[in-house]
């Protein structure tokens, strides 16, 4: 079996921590998953211009995943950070798709 591609790696890593972040997050985790998983599908993920955007991600779900269990303000800001690295990489494709339409 192949190696899973650093998007997926992320998107796994989001989905473990589907219990772990407070409630008033888990809607929007879910819905952060959805937006990686439609990303995936794109060919925007396969350039060179989308691996800094999707290691950020990366790096940002780690550290969720490091802040989650203790809760407070560092999870808080953890899961901000990941909103934000999942937002720019979904806003980014939106652009592209504009353009290429």
């Amino acid at each position: 079996m192949a190696e899973p591609t650093l998007i997926q790696q992320v998107i796994e890593a989001a989905h473990s921590l589907e219990a772990a972040v407070p409630e008033p997050h888990q809607e929007e985790l879910r819905l952060l998953i959805k937006d990686l998983e439609e990303a995936k599908t794109t060919l925007f993920v396969r350039t060179a211009e989308a691996r800094p955007m999707i290691e950020r991600c990366w790096r940002a779900v780690e550290a969720l995943k490091a802040a989650a269990p203790a809760g407070g303000e560092a999870s808080e800001e953890a899961f901000g950070d990941f909103e934000q690295a999942v937002g720019k990489l979904r806003n980014t494709i939106l652009v592209r798709t504009q353009r290429a339409t």
